[in-house]
């Protein structure tokens, strides 16, 4: 490894990802523009006449490029730094692999950056992509929308930056040609801008696409890897190779005499059947979330000309227009960062002295607690499982629903995340007038769950006939 991989906040994680990028900046560069070769040829074709569809088909090209630097970036974190020739074998696959969907349908996706990992690194596709996307996406996609915002943003910013600089430069009698042919083209004039302006246009805009998309990817790559490392624990999976490497020797004894010491056979069938009776537990159920995206369809009616030219106008006017939109973009990404960065100023001002409207969690530590999945009577319904020899369902029944009587009607804030120790303090704190009662539930279930010491039939009795949530639930 050659980054420390540990659970880090949204932003720590991009800036991992910038520092990756900003580590192999050259050489990172020069596979991305390895990517870009085969745009060389419609470069010479289509630059003359036609820059705008030239830009256009540069742009179209970047997820090639991109899947060039994203897996030299991925084998540099894991101290396999790929060479050029090993970059070269990858160029073929990193054109066909799921061309059409990636440069068709994704392609404008603003979460390219981070489900580009998953696709090229997972190899996933289908259903198993989607809903590996979904889980991903639950804890960066507010992060990824502001990077795609500060993507187009920066893009322009940058292009226009360069753009200009070079005008400084430019000689008085070719500067009046460019201004003159600026002037047409806002003034609606069909004309072909002279091969200086178009040479000096197009570099500045792919080198503001190339800078700004390496660094993209190396963002949407450090959330990849935080994300990873949270919900699958690389961390922990790290600390003990390094501490079984250091063991291997003694492990390798140890090894050597239970394995001499063992007679037991194990049957493969028994084995199999064990497994898919916990993988057939209702805990390890695939949960499904519909998320409606809203239509942005106002955008289109925007008015981005800025008015009209008429008569001459100069070089000043021009770079006032292009200067404007600059700052309409940077806007428009500066109010969207502010309600998300104040986000809990709206929620407080919102409720009018009442409580908050937060949505309330429908799974709690992968176990399914929303009043429709329950049972109408849970007390029964658990006693009758208990007798029937479902010892874990029963109590699993009779925690789901105690924990859904707190959500939904002791107003009980359970998070998803929320741990068995987390969910009593928080019921304690509430005073809702069953602390008692679930702290004993959350006792015994502890026990059984973890420890696997199942409780008397007694236990079991008393709690289903003192259950104390048996008014009818609300959905």
């Amino acid at each position: 490894m050659t980054a420390e991989l540990r659970p880090r906040s949204e932003w720590e994680a991009v800036d991992l990802g910038l520092a990756l990028v900003r580590r192999d900046f050259w050489s990172l560069g020069l596979v991305w523009w390895m990517g870009m070769l085969p745009l060389l040829p419609v470069g010479f074709l289509l630059l003359p006449a036609h820059p705008f569809w030239f830009c256009f088909a540069f742009w179209w090209w970047i997820p090639v490029a991109s899947r060039l630097v994203l897996f030299k970036l991925s084998r540099s974190l894991f101290g396999d730094d790929p060479e050029m020739k090993e970059v070269f074998r990858e160029f073929p696959r990193a054109i066909s692999r799921r061309f059409f969907y990636r440069m068709f349908w994704a392609r404008f996706s603003p979460w390219r950056p981070l489900t580009m990992p998953v696709e090229d690194l997972e190899g996933l596709k289908g259903k198993d992509y989607s809903m590996r996307c979904r889980v991903l996406m639950r804890r960066g996609d507010s992060s990824v929308i502001m990077l795609a915002m500060w993507r187009v943003f920066l893009t322009f910013w940058m292009a226009v930056t360069m753009f200009f600089t070079v005008a400084l430069f430019v000689p008085e009698g070719v500067g009046e040609g460019w201004t003159e042919a600026v002037v047409l083209w806002f003034e609606g004039d069909t004309v072909i801008p002279p091969l200086s302006l178009s040479l000096v246009v197009v570099s500045a805009l792919c080198c503001s696409m190339c800078l700004v998309d390496l660094f993209s990817i190396g963002a949407g790559f450090g959330i990849y890897v935080n994300h990873r490392t949270w919900v699958e624990g690389w961390d922990v999976e790290l600390a003990f190779r390094r501490l079984g490497n250091r063991l291997r020797g003694v492990a390798g004894v140890l090894m050597t005499g239970m394995l001499a010491f063992s007679a037991a056979p194990v049957d493969a069938s028994e084995s199999s059947e064990v497994i898919d009776g916990v993988l057939g537990d209702e805990d390890f159920k695939i949960h499904e979330e519909t998320i409606r995206v809203p239509q942005l369809d106002w955008l289109e009616n925007l008015n981005w000309g800025g008015g009209s030219g008429s008569g001459a106008v100069g070089f000043v006017e021009v770079l006032g227009l292009l200067l404007k939109f600059g700052l309409f973009v940077g806007l428009l990404a500066l109010l969207g960062w502010l309600i998300y960065r104040y986000r809990h100023v709206f929620q407080r001002m919102g409720g009018g002295g009442g409580q908050s409207a937060k949505p309330q969690a429908k799974v709690v530590m992968g176990m399914e607690v929303a009043p429709e999945s329950l049972p109408e009577d849970v007390s029964d319904a658990a006693l009758r499982m208990w007798r029937e020899g479902n010892r874990h369902e029963a109590m699993s029944l009779l925690y789901r629903g105690s924990i859904s009587w707190m959500i939904n009607r002791g107003g009980v804030e359970i998070a998803e995340s929320d741990t068995e120790s987390d969910c009593l303090t928080r019921v304690e704190h509430a005073e809702t007038g069953h602390s008692d009662y679930f702290s004993r539930l959350t006792l015994l279930w502890i026990k059984l769950a973890y420890g696997r010491e199942e409780p008397g039939d007694p236990e079991v009795e008393q709690l289903c006939g003192t259950w104390p949530f048996s008014e009818r639930r609300t959905g």
